[in-house]
């Protein structure tokens, strides 16, 4: 044990990241996204202030991923993913409430490339769907868990770019692995499973 921050009492942390030297947690108990100092703990801001009405009002955050430019926020709540600057202004949302291609029932995990394709995990549906940097839907993978590859009730995802070594016997040579995609099960037989994000060579 190391360290610990935050008042019990006040904070229902659900998803962190640390990076440009913050720490980023999302928090169900104020339903907002609460940035603190990584060395001192202290609270430098939190957004959003807005009200249910308003595009950015977070009804349950639950996972964020953060990048150079911006946060993706997961709101299990309004079905979307939003995306905010890293001063916490709002931008644009991803999705809405459904069950075709590009909607959500139960949005979880997020996670963003290095080429800004955004991963969102769907308990609901079981799967992972996958956007391109302009919010278009690529594709999506996993589904009900029958087999080896499938999902039960996913919750999180992980996009890993230095352990390739130990997967690319199993890819084709005619590919090369770019980065492994890890997503996380609360059920099943198979609790963690490993995809490959792969290119022509």
């Amino acid at each position: 044990y190391f360290d610990s921050f935050g008042e019990p009492s006040q904070f229902k942390p659900t998803d962190i990241k640390v990076r440009n030297e913050k720490i980023w947690v999302c928090d169900l108990e104020s339903k907002k996204i609460q940035v603190f100092n990584r060395t001192t703990r202290k609270l430098i801001y939190s957004f959003p202030e807005a009200n249910p009405q308003d595009s950015s009002y977070l009804f349950l955050p639950t996972n964020l991923f953060v990048t150079d430019e911006k946060i993706y926020i997961s709101d299990f709540g309004d079905f979307k993913i939003k995306i905010y600057d890293l001063d916490g202004k709002y931008r644009r949302s991803i999705g809405s409430y459904g069950q075709r291609p590009g909607q959500f029932v139960r949005p979880k995990g997020i996670a963003v490339d290095d080429k800004a394709n955004l991963y969102v995990v769907d308990a609901g549906f079981e799967n992972v769907q996958l956007f391109d940097s302009q919010d278009q839907l690529l594709l999506f993978f996993g589904g009900n868990y029958k087999n080896k590859g499938d999902m039960w009730l996913p919750a999180k995802v992980y996009l890993d770019y230095e352990n390739l070594f130990y997967f690319q016997k199993f890819v084709d040579r005619k590919f090369e692995l770019k980065y492994l995609i890890y997503v996380t099960n609360q059920f099943g037989p198979d609790k963690i499973n490993v995809y490959g994000f792969i290119e022509y060579r």
